[in-house]
C-alpha cells in the first residue's frame, strides 16, 4: 500500500504511518426526509475518516480510499434553527441515528471535496500496536469527538 501522490511502498501495513483526515459528504438523498421536515432540513452529511497513506485498487486503475463511517450530522435552516431544543432535538435523534457502511471512494473525487475537511495530527501513536487497531482507536476517537 503506498499513498499515490508520496509513491513510498509500505512492505508491513502494521508500520504504516497513519495521515488522518475527515470528510462530510453530502447524503441527504439516501434519507427519505419527512415533507413536514423537509424545510427544516438544509442537508445531511455523511462523516468518514480516511488514511491518506492507504489506497485501494479495486479491480481498476483509478485508486480508491476506504473511508470509515462516523456519524450523520443534519445541517438546519433558518427555519429549523428557530426550533426549541426539543424540536431540534427530535430532528437529531430521527436522523441522525441513522447507520452506514464504510464505503470505497476514487480518490480524485475525494481530494476534490477534501478541501473542506483537514488533517488530524493527533491520534494513535503506539508503536506495537497493528494498523487496524489504531485506525479503529481513531474511528472511536472522531465518532465522540465530532470534528465537522
Amino acid at each position: 500500500m503506498s499513498n499515490e501522490k508520496n509513491a513510498q511502498p509500505i512492505d508491513d501495513e502494521d508500520t504504516m504511518p497513519i495521515d488522518a483526515h475527515v470528510v462530510a459528504l453530502d447524503a441527504t438523498m439516501d434519507f427519505d426526509i419527512a415533507a413536514a421536515d423537509k424545510p427544516l432540513i438544509r442537508r445531511i452529511r455523511g462523516v468518514y475518516l480516511y488514511d491518506r497513506n492507504s489506497v485501494t485498487h479495486c479491480c481498476e486503475f483509478t485508486p480508491s480510499y476506504w473511508l470509515v463511517f462516523l456519524y450523520y450530522a443534519v445541517e438546519l435552516t433558518a427555519k429549523g434553527r428557530k426550533l426549541d431544543d426539543f424540536g431540534k432535538d427530535m430532528l437529531y435523534q430521527k436522523y441522525e441515528a441513522s447507520d452506514a457502511g464504510n464505503i470505497y471512494m476514487h480518490v480524485p473525487a475525494v481530494e476534490a471535496i477534501k478541501g473542506k475537511g483537514r488533517r488530524y495530527d493527533y491520534g494513535v501513536f503506539y508503536e506495537d500496536t497493528p494498523y487496524d487497531e489504531r485506525m479503529e482507536s481513531l474511528r472511536e476517537h472522531f465518532c465522540s469527538n465530532c470534528v465537522l
